[in-house]
């Protein structure tokens, strides 16, 4: 099982690097979905990975982490009018 949780690391590790990476290279805006699950999918995995291995720093970190990821997520089908999105 250990091996499979390093794997579940690696792979949000991945993931959280990607979105960086497509950020950075301005392919994604923070306001676009691909980027916003990106984050929320890396997040997850280390979370899931952290706290398999008890390590609690990481976990925290992660878990606001995704948080931030919902709140974008929310943001784009829900703008500041409080309306869903149409089309």
């Amino acid at each position: 099982m250990d091996s499979i949780m390093q794997i579940v690391g690696f792979i949000g590790a991945g993931l959280l690097l990607l979105a960086y990476f497509n950020n950075s290279r301005k392919r994604w805006e923070s306001s676009d979905l691909n980027y916003q699950f990106t984050n929320l999918g890396g997040a997850v995995l280390i979370c899931i990975n952290t706290y398999y291995f008890s390590v609690y720093g990481p976990l925290i970190l992660n878990f606001f982490w995704a948080l931030i990821a919902i709140v974008g997520i929310r943001r784009f089908y829900f703008p500041a009018t409080g309306q869903p999105k149409s089309g």
